[in-house]
């Protein structure tokens, strides 16, 4: 008994040496990325002119700062800035160099100026994107707080010379959203979070931009998982489309994608209703045998895969899903959306259970036109 609380506690000892030890050195890089510039042996007088321009979020203005050789390491100085929530830049042009640590250059570049204030509803439009929006409503959205025509966004968003130019600005567009058989090039590329636009921007490429600077700003924590992945970020923003659609609760999005990920496994088709109902003239809460046979290459009924592109815009944990579906054998899973159980609740199931909770819980309120179960579920 003796030898076993001598090794115990050696155990323990080391333990807590290497944790310790991963503690001091994370607070040792981070103090270093933070704190100690690149090459302290450089003055201002070696300064160079860095200007952040309108609708620069941190992200970019990290990439253009390691492109200038001017931070270390581009996704320590993105942790680093997120957790500090360095993120209200003033634009302008500013004197730096290398002896700067990246704290006094976020200093510099969030100080507050004179005269310059944020207010939602009188200098700023903030709107916000809900999780799963159709690029549609987000048009709408735009246009409504910006007093612009819907259709003016929607046609500059199908610009080929203007979509040639963002694919040159951001890592994660690339030549897949210019597919044909996709309906909007950007469907799926702004991020839902709320988006504050300065008033005075006339100019819609400035608002797209500065759109699309969000979606890179809050994809800089995933960047690298994104761009390890055997998924192009293109599919893997498809595929967190749907998964966002089918379910809302962040707890069933692994399991759902797990479910999608089977079929696709074995060659089975998703039949996913969202697919299809994203290419339906009109949408309805039930699918009919009409929608079903739509000629489309989103129709996931008739089609193998993925849909040539997202259908909605995901959130990050739809996109962490996707890149990470859960491991299970399920191939169905179908929602109690009567109230019959649990209202909105997913389960999963193979075939037979899963035809019989649609008999005995769905069948008979689609039948009778209003849920049987819950009065106040609404059926439209």
């Amino acid at each position: 008994m003796k030898n076993f609380f001598i090794t115990l506690g050696i155990v323990l000892s080391i333990i807590a040496i290497i944790v310790g030890g991963g503690y001091l050195f994370v607070r040792h890089t981070i103090h270093i990325h933070t704190y100690r510039p690149l090459d302290s042996s450089v003055t201002h007088e070696d300064a160079v002119t860095f200007e952040i321009e309108p609708g620069m979020w941190p992200a970019a203005v990290v990439e253009r700062l390691y492109e200038e050789d001017l931070i270390r390491n581009r996704f320590i100085a993105n942790q680093i800035i997120r957790f500090n929530e360095w993120g209200a830049l003033q634009v302008g042009e500013y004197e730096i160099h290398q002896g700067m640590s990246l704290n006094e250059m976020f200093e510099l570049f969030t100080e507050h100026h004179e005269g310059e204030s944020f207010v939602c509803g009188e200098t700023h439009a903030c709107i916000i994107i809900p999780e799963g929006e159709l690029i549609t409503g987000i048009a709408n959205r735009f246009a409504a707080e910006l007093e612009w025509d819907a259709d003016e966004f929607l046609g500059l968003w199908s610009d080929v010379d203007f979509l040639t130019e963002l694919i040159d600005e951001y890592w994660f567009l690339t030549d897949e959203i210019l597919n044909p058989d996709i309906l909007y090039p950007l469907e799926g590329y702004f991020y839902p979070i709320r988006h504050d636009i300065p008033v005075e921007i006339e100019d819609l490429r400035e608002v797209t931009r500065r759109m699309l600077n969000m979606t890179q700003y809050q994809l800089s924590g995933v960047r690298m998982q994104i761009e390890d992945h055997e998924m192009t970020f293109h599919e893997i923003l498809a595929f967190a489309a749907v998964i966002e659609a089918e379910t809302q609760d962040e707890d069933e999005k692994g399991t759902v994608a797990g479910v999608f990920q089977n079929r696709i496994d074995i060659d089975m088709l998703l039949q996913t209703d969202v697919t299809v109902q994203y290419v339906a003239p009109e949408r309805s809460f039930h699918v009919t045998p009409e929608m079903l046979a739509i000629e489309s290459p989103f129709n996931t009924y008739l089609n193998l895969g993925l849909p040539p592109g997202p259908v909605n815009s995901p959130s990050t944990h739809a996109i962490l899903a996707a890149m990470s579906p859960e491991s299970h054998d399920y191939l169905f899973f179908i929602s109690d959306m009567f109230g019959c159980i649990d209202h909105g609740k997913h389960y999963f199931t193979n075939f037979d259970d899963h035809y019989a909770f649609y008999l005995e819980h769905l069948q008979p309120s689609y039948n009778a036109g209003e849920s049987l179960c819950d009065p106040d579920v609404q059926v439209n």
